[in-house]
């Protein structure tokens, strides 16, 4: 006999469902766009938060709370079907894409949320697909790193008060902060949230290189400086390659517009990026 399932009204619950023999319906782009298609369906025909996600080659990962008067097994038979129609209509087939039975769990407490959240984000970590949580797409990091909210809840629960679910550190920024920076910033999210917001909608306007039509009056800076030195950064290449100013409160006179590499920058442990207002003079030669 089946067990029978576990329901706690207003709770949390750790879904998990595999494909049929494991077959890897999610390895290409198509099978999880379909799916991440299919979730968002579900969010606006069903009343649930969704604190997050991962779409996985051979199973989904939800981390999921049902509101009043919605059934958990009714999402999950609705989220199932739909993707399993989809999937035939796209293929021409008639097989069965899901699993008999879904995994569910009910989450007790905040310290079993945030092992649940944590055990979802690394899910595509563990398995090669990403280098980091935020990398993998067709996830709930990749989502809140994008600051893209349309599928994932920004929670704070009541019954969960330890447990707020702060948006995670965009991961443009966090390529971006020094280790020790970084490291005391995912410490402490909530105190220097503001500040990453702002860094966030701060580097969306800096152009890539050679986009920038004038040095002499890019659109933002980005600031980081140290005990001697201050990088007024003006245009990068969202990885490594940086150009901007370079200015030494020793020799005032040798500040020069040049090439900066982002991972020497982070080297330094004094190094400290900081945001700057747009009104900074630049030295340009």
């Amino acid at each position: 006999m089946r067990k029978k399932r576990e329901f706690i009204a207003g709770s949390f619950y750790h879904v998990t469902s595999r494909t049929n023999d494991k077959i890897r319906v999610f390895e290409n782009k198509l099978g999880r766009k379909l799916m991440l298609k299919t979730l968002q369906d579900a969010k606006d025909r069903f009343h649930f938060q969704l604190a997050n996600f991962c779409v996985m080659p051979t199973h989904i990962h939800l981390l999921i709370k049902p509101m009043e008067e919605t059934s958990l097994s009714v999402i999950m038979q609705w989220i199932k079907t739909q993707s399993a129609k989809r999937w035939n209509s796209i293929h021409g087939a008639i097989d069965h894409m899901w699993g008999h039975r879904f995994f569910s769990r009910a989450i007790k407490d905040p310290q079993e949320f945030d092992f649940v959240m944590d055990y979802i984000d690394q899910n595509a970590v563990a398995a090669g697909l990403a280098k980091s949580p935020a990398e993998w797409k067709a996830s709930g990091a990749y989502y809140k790193a994008i600051n893209f909210q349309t599928l994932i809840d920004s929670i704070s629960d009541k019954k969960q008060p330890d447990s707020m679910l702060l948006p995670a550190i965009p991961y443009i920024v966090s390529n971006l902060l020094p280790p020790a920076q970084s490291a005391l910033t995912i410490k402490y999210t909530g105190a220097y949230f503001e500040d990453i917001e702002y860094l966030f909608r701060l580097i969306q306007k800096i152009p890539g290189l050679g986009e920038s039509l004038t040095v002499q009056k890019p659109p933002v800076y980005l600031r980081y400086y140290s005990g001697f030195e201050d990088y007024l950064i003006s245009e990068f290449d969202g990885e490594d390659t940086m150009w901007g100013e370079v200015r030494n409160s020793l020799f005032p006179s040798e500040s020069k517009y040049q090439k900066i590499s982002l991972s020497r920058l982070k080297s330094n442990q004094q190094i400290k990026l900081s945001k700057i207002s747009e009104n900074v003079p630049m030295c340009v030669q």
